[in-house]
C-alpha cells in the first residue's frame, strides 16, 4: 500500500496529464481548444519579444527570460496532450489518418516554434545592426519559410476537418 501510495505521488509531481473524456468527439474538441490556446502562446512570445526589444540597447533578458520560460511550459503542456490524444486515435479508437494528420501538425507546430526563435534573434540582430544587408536577407528568408509553413499547417488542418467530419456528424 506504501508504495502505491508513494507512486502516485511521484505521477502528481511529474505532472501527469489527468484523465480525459476519450471519446473520439470530445477529442477532436480538446485538439481544437489545445490549438487555439497555442496560438494565444505563439501571440503570448512575440509581444514577451516585442517588450524585449524595447529595453535595448540594455535588454532586460532576466526578465525575458522568465516570461519564455513560462510560455514554453505551456507549448509542452499543449504538446504532450496532443500526443495523448494522438495515441489514444491511434491505439484506443483505430483512427489511423486522423492521429498521422495529429502527428503531422504536432511536428509542424515545433518547427512553427524553432522558426519563431530564429526570427527573433533575426529581430534582433535587425535592431543591434541595422543596415546589416545579411540580417535583411535573413529575415525575409525566415519569414518566408514561416509563411510557407503557416501554410501547411493549415492545409494539414483542413485534411483533418476532413478525416473527421464523420466524428463531428455523430450526436
Amino acid at each position: 500500500m506504501r508504495k502505491i501510495n508513494l507512486w502516485k505521488n511521484l505521477k502528481s509531481e511529474q505532472n501527469e496529464p489527468e484523465p480525459m473524456d476519450s471519446e473520439p468527439k470530445q477529442l477532436l474538441h480538446e485538439f481544437y481548444t489545445l490549438q487555439e490556446q497555442r496560438v494565444t502562446s505563439f501571440k503570448m512570445l512575440d509581444n514577451a519579444h516585442t517588450a524585449y526589444l524595447s529595453t535595448a540597447p540594455d535588454y532586460d533578458f532576466p526578465s525575458y527570460k522568465q516570461k519564455v520560460h513560462s510560455i514554453t511550459e505551456d507549448f509542452n503542456r499543449i504538446s504532450q496532450r496532443i500526443i495523448l490524444i494522438e495515441k489514444l486515435f491511434r491505439d484506443k479508437h483505430e483512427k489511423i489518418a486522423v492521429a498521422d494528420c495529429l502527428t503531422q501538425v504536432q511536428t509542424m507546430e515545433k518547427q512553427h516554434l524553432e522558426l519563431i526563435a530564429e526570427l527573433q534573434l533575426a529581430k534582433q540582430n535587425m535592431q543591434d545592426i541595422p543596415n546589416d544587408e545579411n540580417v535583411r536577407e535573413l529575415m525575409i528568408f525566415i519569414k518566408q519559410r514561416l509563411n510557407k509553413l503557416l501554410e501547411e499547417i493549415a492545409e494539414h488542418l483542413e485534411n483533418l476537418k476532413y478525416e473527421t467530419e464523420d466524428l463531428l456528424d455523430q450526436d
